[in-house]
């Protein structure tokens, strides 16, 4: 990141400086960060088993019940009056069974003497068509097709499938497990008792159990092609804070430890680790170790950015994102259908305005965050988050009374009035503005619209200088809350009247050609403009923040000249850049797209 000099200090672990020893502690591959299961029931095990088409009523689930006179044979068990065999996955039909009953009965015993504190168990099964488990007298857990409420003789799985339709996996926490024998009893259900086939196959494995982090979030500090910044938050001190990390494709796992410091307000602590000398364009595996004590997470992956736009880029971009946590969770999974490699908000996070008594907000949004954007495979979209006015005691650094001669240039008094922006999120850090280049393709430029910080000055002197650095750059694109083109408020409005002076001047000249702006709950688009005027080579103002809010009545676009789009909706933008081309789709609440807009070709490099 190109930015002030009073960055707050980071916390860098370069990679290929550590991997030559930590190789040796963590071996080889990805693999090496979970650590390997135990298996007590393998897939080709003897099991007993009652095919006597007999109601056996509950005892039969009880460890100490006698089964002595029940047949064994090893799995897979089952029948086929088909002629398909062949297609039974490995081992293969084992054991047969008697043919066209609707419910059959399996017990196996196994002996555990290890640790059942902190631990779960993996159920991997190959059933037709369902079946329900219990361990030591206790359901445990029911596969797919199994019905609601009471199991008993006459249940009948709910639809038919077949033993070759893949493995699938069960995953057991709090199971209760006994050191020494246990039994695992299981009741297989057909779909209906003129069933060409019935299947039994269980692996049953124990691993280290794992907890889901609070809160986790990922964003950059400086180049987002090569580096990673991983945050995480626990229930006060779980131990030592760290996370082991590796190539997904194979390659050394290493370890990172966490600078760590308390959450403000609050008996949480805050966790932070910068990867670097990472490589572009590539999946990394990671487990953070201690989200409680002795219990790690599971295994979750980021993605580096590419160095070029050889393949598409997708951004997921808004502001103001939680009115109620429903409303954001709403939109962040109609991003997530897109597969983002990021998202951007533009100030407006949780809405607790800086206030202690409104910490549950921050912990609302947090929880939200981990529910919504980590993908199946388990990858942690990274977020990249401005100020905007309900992070501040007063919405603006001149707010509460404090008026504009109270302003003080320093980390302590931007503290005291954006308490929890400053305290949660390595980026931009201080003084509330940065940059982030994304190799030669694209530069995001984050602002502060009045909130901790004035626009002019400073502020606007450092503007001027990462913009002229960056006369080569394909993409500049400023994000800020408050709108120099609100499509609700006034634009007589002093924040909006100070952009327009001190900023867009300097968009301009400089080449810029799109910025988002957010603050009005609302959706727009202006038409092009340059000097406050329609002009073919102007800036186009696009988006309003309305994310995850309450939307406002706008200005008819009919009736105001800057507006060429306006629409009460919440909303998210997904920009995609792709070789020389963007495009910017803006996608409703529901789903749907509402407005695309295709910008003109690049600014030249120059």
């Amino acid at each position: 990141m190109s930015g002030p000099e009073n960055q707050s200090p980071k916390l860098t672990f370069r990679l290929a400086a550590l991997l030559p020893v930590l190789a040796l502690l963590f071996g080889s591959h990805a693999a090496a960060l979970q650590p390997p299961a135990e298996i007590l029931i393998p897939f080709d095990a003897e099991w007993r088993y009652h095919d006597g088409n007999e109601d056996l009523g509950t005892a039969w689930r009880e460890p100490d019940f006698d089964d002595s006179a029940w047949s064994q044979g090893p799995a897979l068990l089952g029948y086929d009056t088909s002629d398909r065999r062949d297609q039974w996955p490995e081992p293969g039909l084992q054991t047969e069974l008697a043919e066209n009953l609707v419910t059959y009965f399996f017990r196996k015993s196994f002996t555990y003497d290890g640790d059942i504190d902190h631990q779960r168990l993996r159920i991997a099964q190959i059933i037709d068509d369902a079946a329900v488990y219990y361990l030591n007298g206790v359901e445990i857990a029911r596969s797919e097709l199994v019905p609601e409420g009471e199991v008993g003789f006459e249940t009948r799985a709910t639809a038919a499938t077949n033993p070759w339709a893949g493995h699938d996996t069960l995953v057991v926490e709090h199971a209760p497990l006994r050191t020494g024998r246990n039994v695992l009893a299981v009741s297989v259900h057909n779909h209906n008792p003129g069933s060409s086939d019935i299947c039994l196959g269980v692996e049953l494995s124990i691993e280290p159990a794992t907890r889901v982090p609070v809160a986790l979030y990922l964003s950059w500090q400086q180049d987002p092609t090569t580096t990673m910044t991983i945050q995480w938050h626990t229930e006060g001190d779980t131990g030592e804070a760290a996370l082991h990390f590796a190539p997904r494709s194979g390659g050394s796992a290493a370890t990172a430890r966490a600078d760590s410091h308390p959450m403000v307000y609050s008996d949480r602590l805050v966790h932070t680790v910068e990867l670097t000398g990472l490589e572009p364009d590539t999946a990394y595996s990671f487990r953070i170790t201690n989200i409680e004590p002795d219990l790690a997470s599971p295994v979750y992956q980021f993605r580096t950015m590419p160095a070029t736009t050889h393949r598409p880029i997708r951004i997921a971009v808004g502001g103001d994102v939680m009115h109620r946590t429903e409303w954001m969770s709403e939109v962040n999974r109609h991003a997530m259908r897109y597969d983002p490699d990021f998202i951007v908000w533009g100030g407006d996070l949780a809405y607790s305005d800086g206030r202690e008594d409104r910490v549950q907000r921050e912990y609302d949004f947090f929880r939200v965050m981990v529910e919504t954007l980590i993908a199946d495979d388990g990858r942690v979209v990274p977020v990249l988050m401005g100020i905007g006015n309900h992070e501040i005691l007063g919405g603006y650094y001149f707010g509460m009374g404090r008026g504009r001669e109270g302003y003080e240039d320093s980390d302590a008094f931007r503290e005291e009035i954006a308490p929890y922006y400053y305290n949660l999120f390595a980026f931009p850090g201080h003084p509330g503005y940065g940059v982030l280049d994304f190799g030669d393709y694209l530069s995001l430029i984050f602002l502060d619209s009045d909130h901790s910080g004035p626009v002019e000055g400073k502020q606007t002197e450092w503007l001027q200088q990462v913009l002229e650095e960056r006369s080569g750059q394909t993409n500049l694109v400023p994000i800020y809350h408050v709108p120099a083109y609100p499509s609700v408020r006034s634009i007589d409005g002093g924040v909006s009247r100070n952009i327009r002076e001190h900023w867009l001047p300097l968009f301009e000249e400089h080449g810029v050609q799109f910025a988002f702006e957010n603050h009005d709950h609302a959706y727009k688009r202006t038409i092009p403009i340059r000097a406050e005027e329609p002009a073919d080579d102007g800036i186009v103002f696009i988006g309003d923040g309305a994310w995850g809010v309450g939307e406002r009545v706008v200005h008819p676009a009919e009736d105001t000249w800057y507006l060429e789009r306006s629409q009460s909706i919440r909303h998210l933008i997904l920009l995609t850049l792709k070789d020389e081309s963007r495009d910017l789709k803006v996608i409703s609440r529901e789903g749907k797209l509402i407005d695309h807009y295709i910008p003109p070709p690049g600014r030249p490099r120059r």
